[in-house]
């Protein structure tokens, strides 16, 4: 007995049950062939020609029903199986098929571009647009503009984002106000996003209120001057980097500093201003004084940076997880 197993017939086991009346006449075909054979030849030599007419029959039963279940129908749910299975890259070369096959379908364009987002496939997903919709992508359908502000987020393309939700009126309010709070926040632009939140009210949708509640932690941001930190720096070694939250290496350079400036104080007072020991100890404490009220702007800086990117990851968080 010979099993033959196409691993699409999964799609639907009943086609290969309705084609058992054409590989029964397949078999039997080659079979008569067979006993033909056997009439002219015997031996080995008739063996080898019964083999030869019975595979040549079952290779062309295999190639009549692959391309059966390679039909737009069947191609059509095997692609919705490897989706709903979130098979995505092979969902994304299975829709191409059948958007080559039927173009007209709109549906089976969005599960393209969307197949192609969720394999992270995201410029190819933003060629599909140009490709299906080139200069009338203002005008696209809620459904597919949505998918599209997605991409445009997803490839950090937010100043755009934002100027495509002014113009977009297909989007529905409601997600359209969610969107371009979205790509404020996404080009850390704080205050703004603050100006917008406070425009618009909460809703009762989560994703709505995390981000109101983002632009409002935004607001609240306390930024540490640069010049500031160097100031106190040079009044007092290692304030400035205190100012700055930064406690370790406000302590290193407060001691260092101290301790250098003791021993050449010390070498001083002893030697005298000819004490090479003194101004050893004298340079390095310079050296550790100047360079804390360096490090100090420096660290005011990356303070600075530090809760920008703490926020800008959360924004990140909110809008792009479960999208």
């Amino acid at each position: 007995m010979i099993l033959l197993i196409n691993p699409r017939s999964s799609l639907d086991s009943r086609m290969l049950a309705s084609n058992k009346k054409s590989f029964c006449f397949f078999i039997v075909n080659g079979f008569a062939g067979s006993l033909l054979i056997c009439n002219l030849f015997s031996g080995f030599l008739a063996k080898i020609f019964i083999l030869l007419i019975l595979f040549g029959q079952i290779g062309s039963y295999i190639k009549v029903f692959s391309q059966d279940i390679h039909d737009l129908s069947h191609s059509k749910q095997f692609a919705d199986y490897l989706y709903k299975t979130k098979q995505f890259q092979l969902a994304s070369e299975e829709f191409e098929r059948i958007v080559f096959l039927d173009s007209a379908n709109q549906n089976f364009k969005l599960k393209l571009i969307n197949s192609h987002r969720k394999a992270g496939n995201y410029n190819l997903a933003l060629d599909k647009f140009s490709q299906f919709y080139g200069s009338e992508l203002i005008n696209l359908s809620a459904n597919f503009a949505e998918e599209y502000v997605k991409l445009l987020f997803f490839t950090k393309q937010d100043s755009l984002a934002y100027n495509y939700l002014s113009l977009n009126r297909t989007i529905h309010p409601g997600t359209r106000q969610n969107f371009q709070l979205a790509s404020l926040l996404l080009q850390k632009k704080w205050d703004k996003s603050f100006q917008f939140a406070m425009e618009y009210p909460i809703s009762s949708d989560k994703k709505n209120t995390d981000l109101h509640l983002l632009a409002y932690e935004a607001k609240q941001l306390k930024y540490k001057k640069p010049g500031v930190a160097a100031l106190m720096s040079a009044i007092i070694p290692g304030s400035g980097k205190a100012y700055t939250k930064n406690w370790k290496d406000a302590f290193i350079s407060f001691v260092f500093v101290s301790v250098n400036a003791w021993q050449a104080y010390r070498g001083f007072n002893k030697y005298g201003s000819e004490s090479v020991y003194g101004w050893a100890f004298a340079g390095l404490a310079t050296s550790f004084y100047i360079g804390g009220i360096y490090g100090s702007a420096k660290s005011a800086k990356k303070y600075n940076k530090n809760i920008n990117d703490e926020l800008f990851h959360k924004a990140t968080h909110i809008v792009l997880d479960n999208m």
